[in-house]
């Protein structure tokens, strides 16, 4: 949980420095206002099927804390019938108490429409397949959601200055997510070429996920 803590902290400090202020302007005996107010609910998608990030949890729950949002709802699905564990001690630690073990395009239809089980709420977060941000763009205009996210791309231009250890895990990270990411690699430099695609695969080998990568 200590990684979990470092990063807590650095998503906390970032996002706190986001908070609008309120202000007013007097002009001729006129009040003129504008006032921020925190959405009263949103719903989170945190991959929990073929990928499990607990980082999603991290990077959408702190900052809805930070805002003030009152209803948090988190939606993740489970191969194993069984939440992630890491997931888990994140909701305790966060205090989140409306989860669903639930995800797909059903789950974004249940967070924007609502259900016997679940109520709808304002906006909806968090990355997913490729399903799941079909939905999402299907929904939009019933609530808000924060963008509509394809397969994971990342595109590094790098010479021979650079650790090819570094870059292979950079070309990695977004690898993993989907069979249909893209990790590419620019460089002028055959032999550095050859050394990333050295520590790509003496990576991978030691990874869960080497068949998607």
């Amino acid at each position: 949980m200590n990684a979990f803590k470092v990063a807590m902290n650095n998503i906390k400090r970032f996002h706190e420095r986001q908070k609008p202020e309120n202000y007013q302007v007097v002009s001729g005996g006129v009040k003129t206002d504008l006032v921020w107010k925190p959405l009263q609910s949103v719903g989170l998608y945190i991959p929990g099927g073929n990928a499990v990030y607990p980082s999603s949890l991290l990077m959408n729950v702190i900052p809805a804390k930070i805002a003030g949002v009152k209803r948090i709802v988190v939606v993740t699905p489970s191969k194993s019938n069984k939440i992630n564990p890491y997931i888990l001690a994140l909701l305790d630690l966060f205090s989140i108490n409306e989860v669903y073990q639930v995800g797909g395009a059903h789950a974004v239809a249940a967070l924007a429409y609502g259900t016997d089980t679940i109520k709808s709420v304002n906006k909806i977060f968090g990355p997913g397949n490729a399903y799941v941000s079909s939905a999402k763009k299907q929904v939009f205009g019933k609530v808000g959601i924060d963008l509509i996210a394809g397969p994971s791309e990342i595109v590094v231009v790098a010479d021979k200055d650079n650790n090819p250890q570094w870059v292979a895990s950079d070309l990695i990270a977004q690898a993993e997510h989907d069979e249909n990411s893209q990790s590419i690699l620019i460089t002028d430099e055959n032999d550095f070429a050859n050394k990333v695609i050295s520590s790509i695969k003496d990576l991978n080998e030691q990874l869960p996920k080497k068949q998607i990568i």
